[in-house]
């Protein structure tokens, strides 16, 4: 039982095959971090969420074959460990991912050959700034981490076309604010953007 587009053999991880789950851990780990952190805005308890939910996966690893898609198993995993912690900080009004305010996006850097220059760069970023915690945390699962609209849907327990709506609603709003800071081709820049992010 091989997750697919992932090579990674959960049977060998239900068997407890620690390098299978190494190379799992190895795939996931960054994305997770960055989605914890969006949510905590602290990179060590971020570390700590992720360990977690590792740990986790790992204990209950005979659960694996229940799976369906262990992208969306692990991210929900982040998202309610994330959720957790924030209520326990004395933070009640947060019970579920619709609560959360604030969404820390991760600064991007252009490379130094990149057509994008530093100030259209510094432009998008403050205008992803202002959108809305739960538009700038669906943006950035689509664009950032690459998830399938579906995917999105599944971990952040809304409609798929709740995420359509969240990610053309963010890309209307870079861009205007890109027209009223630069007037210039903003569709151009963002898609400049876009392919920083992919790379």
């Amino acid at each position: 039982m091989s997750q697919s587009g992932t090579n990674i053999n959960l049977q060998l991880i239900q068997q407890g095959n620690h390098l299978e789950f190494a190379r799992l851990m190895d795939l996931y780990s960054n994305d997770l971090f960055l989605f914890a952190k969006g949510i905590l805005s602290d990179s060590l308890v971020s570390e700590e969420t992720v360990s977690d939910v590792f740990v986790k996966v790992w204990e209950g690893r005979e659960r694996l074959e229940r799976v369906s898609n262990l992208k969306s198993y692990l991210y929900s995993a982040v998202r309610n460990r994330a959720i957790s912690y924030l209520r326990a900080q004395k933070n009640k009004d947060i019970v579920s991912i619709e609560d959360i305010t604030t969404y820390y996006f991760e600064p991007v850097d252009a490379p130094d050959d990149s057509a994008l220059k530093e100030e259209k760069l510094q432009q998008i970023l403050r205008a992803i700034d202002y959108l809305p915690a739960q538009t700038k945390m669906v943006f950035s699962l689509a664009k950032v981490q690459g998830l399938k609209y579906k995917e999105i849907a599944e971990i952040l327990n809304i409609k798929v076309k709740t995420v359509d709506y969240h990610v053309a609603s963010a890309i209307k709003k870079i861009c205007e604010a890109i027209e009223k800071e630069a007037q210039s081709d903003s569709q151009q820049i963002l898609k400049l953007f876009l392919g920083l992010l992919a790379t």
